[in-house]
C-alpha cells in the first residue's frame, strides 16, 4: 500500500512539475480537480485515526482540535474528511467524487496569508496553530501530524509554495468554473 501511495505521489510530483515547466500557462479544470482530490484523499487518511463508527462530527472535531480553534477553511477540510469517513468512502471514491472546494478553500486561506506577508510554517494555521494542537494528546499521526497541512502534501508542497499563480488558477477554476 505504501508503495502504491509513493508511486501515486511521485506521479503527482511529476505532473505538478510539468505544470511548473509550462510556467504561467493555464491548467485545466481536470488538472485542478486531480490536485485537490489527491490532497483531500491524503488529508482524509491522515485524520482517519480519530474516526470511529458512530462518532459524531463534534466528537471527531474534539479529538482532532482539542482546545484549538480552527479557521473556517480548516474546519471545512475536517468536515469533508468526516463525511468521507462516515460514508465509508475509500481513496478511489474520494478521487472520483471530490469537488475540490474544501482543499481550494485551504489553499485560498494559505495564499491570502502569504499575500499579506504572514509566515506559513506548516499549515497548522488552518486548524488553530501548532501550539494549541500539540498540547492535544489526540493529535497524532505516523509521519505527519494531521494538522500539518504542508507536511501532508509534502511531495508537492514546495511546488505549491513556489507556484502561487497556479494555485490562484486552481481557486478560480474550482470556485468560478472558468
Amino acid at each position: 500500500m505504501k508503495t502504491k501511495m509513493k508511486n501515486l505521489l511521485f506521479a503527482i510530483v511529476l505532473f505538478c512539475s510539468s505544470l511548473g515547466v509550462t510556467a504561467q500557462s493555464n491548467i485545466t479544470a481536470n488538472e485542478a480537480k486531480a490536485i485537490t482530490a489527491n490532497v483531500m484523499a491524503d488529508f482524509t487518511k491522515s485524520v482517519a485515526y480519530a474516526y470511529d463508527k458512530c462518532v459524531t462530527l463534534d466528537e471527531f472535531k474534539m479529538k482532532l482540535y482539542g482546545k484549538a480553534t480552527p479557521t473556517a477553511a480548516g474546519d471545512g477540510l475536517v468536515e469533508a474528511a468526516y463525511l468521507y469517513l462516515s460514508g465509508g468512502k475509500g481513496r478511489e471514491e474520494i478521487l472520483e467524487k471530490d469537488n475540490g472546494i474544501a482543499v481550494a478553500r485551504a489553499f485560498r486561506y494559505l495564499y491570502d496569508q502569504h499575500k499579506q506577508g504572514n509566515v506559513i510554517a506548516d499549515g497548522s494555521e488552518l486548524f488553530g496553530g501548532k501550539d494549541d494542537l500539540e498540547s492535544n494528546p489526540e493529535a497524532r499521526a505516523a509521519d505527519c501530524k494531521w494538522y500539518q497541512f504542508w507536511c501532508l502534501v509534502e511531495n508537492f508542497a514546495n511546488w505549491v509554495v513556489q507556484n502561487w499563480q497556479i494555485i490562484h488558477e486552481i481557486l478560480i477554476i474550482i470556485f468560478y468554473g472558468l
